[in-house]
């Protein structure tokens, strides 16, 4: 059993949560690149107050913009590259957790129970009041292992269509590994 992906589209609804954090974040920084650069071209270049406010405006625009498709072609190829499946007696995991990316081959009967939407960290507790940190919590796959360890797949619910992780956390139950999802 394989758990579907989302299409590119359907991951970038996913985040319409998101969107105030990302357009205070598009302002903030919009404002940041444009004082830079007009600082840099009037301090070193020697460039006129107005001129160099004109040309700041345009460069940090066009960064602004550059930077933010970047990083949404970087998500969304990120998250449509994400793997979950059951294969035998294997379960293949692959997809983003924290910084670094995952690619796991783990015996079924070494897990002892996979949570959706469990694991804050300590800052993501502090900060829980905002939308976006509550969905991303909301989101995670944690796959804890009877040795105690645990790992994680940051944004599965983003990644995977809901009714096929669904179905992937009621086969896993039945194969003897606890889950947090109600049958």
């Amino acid at each position: 059993m394989e758990v579907r992906v989302n299409n590119k589209k359907e991951i970038l609804k996913s985040f319409i949560g998101w969107l105030p954090l990302a357009l205070g974040a598009t302002v903030f920084y919009g404002m940041l690149f444009i004082f830079i650069i007009k600082r840099l071209l009037t301090e070193f270049i020697d460039i006129d107050q107005e001129l160099a406010g004109e040309v700041g405006l345009l460069f940090g625009v066009v960064v602004l913009v550059t930077c933010l498709y970047l990083y949404l072609n970087w998500i969304t190829k990120s998250l449509s590259s994400y793997r979950l499946a059951i294969r035998g007696e294997i379960l293949l995991v692959k997809g983003i957790s924290g910084w670094k990316t995952l690619d796991k081959e783990v015996p079924i009967n070494s897990i002892q129970k996979i949570y959706i939407g469990a694991n804050a960290s300590t800052v993501e507790k502090l900060s829980s009041g905002h939308n976006a940190v509550s969905e991303q919590v909301a989101s995670r796959l944690v796959f804890f292992t009877r040795e105690g360890k645990s790992f994680k797949l940051d944004f599965a619910a983003k990644a995977f269509d809901n009714k096929s992780l669904f179905d992937f956390l009621v086969t896993i139950k039945r194969n003897g590994v606890d889950t947090n999802v109600g049958v």
